[in-house]
This record gives structure tokens, C-alpha cells and sequence, in this order.
């Protein structure tokens, strides 16, 4: 999904994939962006764990990530980012830069061991 969602609106980010067992170490919260989780977490996050069988069989049709990707972005820069919802948590507050550094530093230096 971010690998696509980095080609459909152009970007040059680097995405760094680290192991969950480092990011647990670290206590790096993953989750928080994306409701993504460590693998092997028996709880649920909602987001990936919803039952969709009713939504399907009352007519719900699936789309292509990348044509969802590209509509989304196509309407944020047409409309504009929308304001967040009170309460939500700006992407400053998810994770401290110089944690994100530092975890970034253990990727690499596994890498060139």
C-alpha cells in the first residue's frame, strides 16, 4: 500500500521497512498511522479486523488500490487537505523525530552487518 500510495502522488520518500521485533524493542508504536500491527498481536485493531460479509452481500463493490489511491489524491489537491477531527492527533504528535532517527540509525546499521 505505501509503496503505491508513494508512486501514485509522485513522491521520493525512502521507505525504510524495519522488524517488528525492533520496533517492539524500541517501543515504537506502530499502529498509530495506519492501524497496521506487530505481527502475531492478538488484538484487534478494528481497521483490519472489521467483518465486511454484510456490507458485500448488500451490493458494497471493491475497488483497485491504486484507482483509490489516485481519486483521494486527485480530490486532496483539487479540495484541499480536510481539517482534522477534534481530538485527532496530528502527525507531529505520532512519533518523536529524534526516536524516529535513532530507530532508523538500528535499521541501517543491521543492514550493513
Amino acid at each position: 500500500m505505501l509503496t503505491t500510495a508513494s508512486q501514485v502522488i509522485g513522491s521520493d520518500a525512502e521507505l525504510v521497512w524495519a522488524p517488528a521485533e525492533l520496533l517492539e524493542r524500541e517501543n515504537f508504536p506502530l499502529g498509530v498511522e495506519f492501524g497496521l500491527r506487530y505481527p502475531g498481536n492478538p488484538h484487534p485493531t478494528g481497521l483490519h479486523d472489521a467483518d465486511v460479509r454484510a456490507a458485500l452481500a448488500a451490493g458494497l463493490t471493491l475497488r483497485l488500490l491504486r484507482e483509490t489511491l489516485s481519486d483521494t489524491w486527485a480530490w486532496v489537491q483539487r479540495e484541499g487537505d480536510p481539517a482534522p477531527r477534534p481530538g485527532t492527533p496530528s502527525p507531529a504528535q505520532w512519533f518523536d523525530p529524534a526516536q524516529e532517527r535513532h530507530v532508523l540509525q538500528l535499521v541501517r546499521s543491521r543492514r550493513a552487518t
